[in-house]
């Protein structure tokens, strides 16, 4: 039986990749950088160390910060800096798993200062009773530790715990930590690549949610 369930944020509870994939595309325009669809696929749910790898293999004049700078200013005039847009049945979801009593986490690369925010304007973040975020100097996905510490927190088995993601580097850190683990694609395909370090593929967070409480 599934006592926890460990989410991921970007592509699975916000339908935010979309809008940074615009972000970034209008960003490295701006800069002169290059930023291809592959660059896109390899940097969705990576660590930051790994996000700046992929930008400086392709752009030798690349900095973290120009990039950052110029995708915030993007994101504010386009009404993106506070908040973004829900990915249909999360709130759902977390309502539904808290009522019978599966305890909810969010795991994500992201920092606590950016995700507690976009969380808490989606009217998400009280919906959780932990949260594992990209500053607590835990290695990034792929890794397992996230998932392993949110388990901590929980006082949940990982193996009783769900991990649900959208990413290939989420699955595989939820598939290293031992827990069941479940994919809601969004920019990323279900495929054969992807296939062993899942349990299920679910179409929605409805369909996944069936999967949990079967």
């Amino acid at each position: 039986m599934i006592e926890a369930a460990l989410f991921d944020m970007d592509g699975l509870l916000l339908d935010s990749e979309n809008v940074y994939a615009e972000g970034l595309r209008a960003a490295t325009g701006q800069l002169s950088y290059v930023f291809t669809h592959e660059m896109l696929m390899e940097t969705i749910g990576a660590s930051q160390a790994a996000i700046d790898g992929c930008f400086l293999r392709a752009n030798p004049t690349y900095k973290r910060e120009d990039l950052q700078r110029a995708l915030g200013v993007w994101l504010r005039q386009n009404g993106y800096d506070r908040r973004m847009p829900l990915k249909p049945y999360a709130q759902e979801i977390l309502q539904h798993l808290r009522a019978r009593g599966v305890k909810c986490a969010l795991v994500t690369n992201t920092p606590r200062a950016i995700a507690e925010p976009y969380m808490r304007s989606a009217g998400l973040w009280l919906l959780l009773d932990a949260a594992v975020t990209g500053d607590l100097g835990l290695p990034g996905k792929p890794a397992p530790d996230a998932f392993l510490r949110a388990a901590e927190l929980l006082g949940v088995d990982i193996r009783r715990c769900a991990v649900l993601e959208d990413s290939y580097n989420g699955l595989r850190a939820g598939r290293a930590a031992g827990a069941v683990t479940v994919m809601v694609p969004d920019l990323l395909p279900y495929g054969e690549k992807i296939a062993p370090y899942c349990d299920f593929a679910a179409d929605t967070l409805r369909e996944a949610e069936a999967f949990l409480c079967r």
